[in-house]
């Protein structure tokens, strides 16, 4: 077992600790100060081979994937249980390596997983694998099986609740399962582990094997490898998709996004701007669904600019420990200066800086932190790099627009298509503008999506979709029987 959950020297393949081959370790960095929060293995190619392996012989053997489905739900709720008993260790945890405000660790990034394991241990158990169909002369079993060895890639946003969403209806499908996290949060993720192999998942059907991109792209490539589900860069799921193409593997892509929100002429600002901007600052903005694309009308664009302004110098950039912060840092020194290029590049295209743009002076410990203080481009045109490319950071552009086709028309002038949303004083407007809009999910005047709904986009944001029924049927195969008359 691991010293600790900030140390993790060793990897978990196959359901054991083992040394990494290549020896590689990472030391990770708190975002907010630069301080050592701790260490883990990183995987080698070799490593790959190693959890492919014992996915692959742990699938072929039936351990899990012949489990009764009771079974398999009672390991999923046991997880569950020992993921919530530990839930203020882990929202700490998360904050301390991606430097998320604490309270929205605590409220979204330890919640959500385990529920994920809750819904989908649920639903295994009362999934209807089998279903008769007949022609009125011959008579067929349409059945549902595990898709088979699963290589699970997420990114560092999401560290417990981007995995979990791949991993629980994996395994309540009875898959194997290789999930490799990325070097920047490598810790938490281990959580699930612990949880899992506590809960009596077999040895062989769950590795976690946090790795780099050479380790990524091994494991994607990889022949024994049945279905890919992904989480990142538009750019890299391209990519995964042309190595998944040689041999037909499966795959979900959850990509990139540069949602728009639709503010309406008759949109009360007084609702909207409290409720729009935890959609755009998520995760410090490091959010693929973030609403960063602010469509307004022309006739009251200056109204806007100016709540939104406000809003933004109002929120309290610092120590994402401190409840009472809002914003805290980028994930790393390289997302701090790629957030702040793109401000420039805004600058560079004609966009107004109307608030933020400027590097944080913040004291103590923080003046070490990547800091990106919340900042509002105004005057921007839809062909602008800023309007078009996923920025990943606390920025929002303001886009001006005459009537609402001109809206969802620039709306849908995106190679993306993840997120949105639609603000109206009347619903009906409101919905029926989100109709007419290119993208996966759309939120009516801030309103949560329920639990269960699909995830996932159009376009160039991805292929498939997760959460709900529809992400457990991704890691299922439908096969017919015929058992005649």
């Amino acid at each position: 077992m691991p010293e600790s959950m900030s140390e993790r020297p060793e990897l978990f393949v196959g359901g054991r600790w083992t040394p990494a081959r290549g020896g590689e370790r990472i030391e990770v960095r708190n975002p907010a100060t630069g301080e050592r929060v701790g260490a883990a293995a990183l995987a080698s190619p070799a490593d790959i081979d190693d959890a492919v392996a014992a996915a692959r012989a742990s699938f072929d053997s039936g351990v899990w994937a012949g489990a009764s489905p009771a079974r398999r739900a009672e390991v999923l709720h046991k997880a569950a249980d020992l993921l919530e008993k530990r839930a203020p260790e882990l929202a700490r945890s998360i904050t301390a390596e991606l430097g998320c405000p604490i309270w929205f660790s605590e409220g979204a990034h330890v919640p959500n997983p385990i529920r994920h394991l809750r819904y989908y241990a649920d639903m295994a158990r009362d999934f209807p694998y089998d279903e008769r169909r007949t022609d009125g002369v011959n008579t067929s079993v349409v059945t549902q099986e595990p898709a088979g060895v699963v290589g699970a890639v997420t990114p560092w946003n999401g560290p417990l609740s981007t995995p979990t969403l791949k991993t629980a209806p994996a395994l309540a499908a009875g898959c194997s399962v290789v999930l490799k996290p990325p070097p920047e949060t490598p810790l938490t993720v281990h959580a699930l582990s612990d949880a899992l192999s506590e809960a009596g998942l077999p040895e062989g059907v769950l590795s976690i094997v946090p790795g780099g991109r050479e380790a990524g792209a091994h494991l994607v490539a990889h022949p024994d490898v049945d279905k890919i589900a992904f989480t990142g860069s538009s750019a890299a799921g391209k990519k995964i998709m042309a190595a998944a193409a040689g041999r037909i593997a499966r795959v979900t892509l959850e990509l990139g996004g540069k949602s728009a929100a639709i503010i309406c002429d008759d949109a009360d600002l007084d609702e909207v701007v409290p409720r729009l901007l935890p959609m755009a600052l998520m995760v410090n903005g490091q959010a693929c669904i973030a609403q960063t694309r602010v469509l307004v009308p022309r006739s009251r664009a200056a109204e806007v600019v100016d709540a939104l302004a406000g809003a933004l110098r109002g929120q309290k950039v610092g120590d994402p420990a401190d409840p009472a912060t809002t914003i805290g840092p980028m994930v790393s020194e390289r997302q701090r200066d790629r957030v702040a290029g793109y401000v420039e590049t805004g600058r560079a295209e004609g966009a107004r800086v109307v608030v933020g743009g400027e590097r944080l002076d913040l004291p103590g410990d923080l003046a070490a932190g990547w800091f990106v203080p919340p900042t509002l481009l105004a005057g921007v045109d839809n062909a602008m790099r800023v309007a078009r490319e996923e920025i990943f950071g606390p920025v929002l552009a303001v886009i001006e627009y005459d009537g609402d086709d001109r809206a969802v028309a620039i709306a849908n002038d995106s190679p993306y298509g993840l997120s949105g949303s639609v603000w109206s004083a009347d619903d009906e407007r409101a919905l029926g503008i989100a109709r007419r809009i290119r993208t996966g999910m759309v939120s009516l005047n801030g309103r949560p999506q329920a639990f269960g709904t699909p995830f996932g986009g159009y376009k160039e944001s991805g292929l498939g979709r997760e959460m709900g029924p529809e992400g457990f049927r991704a890691y299922l195969e439908t096969k017919s029987i015929a058992i005649g008359s």
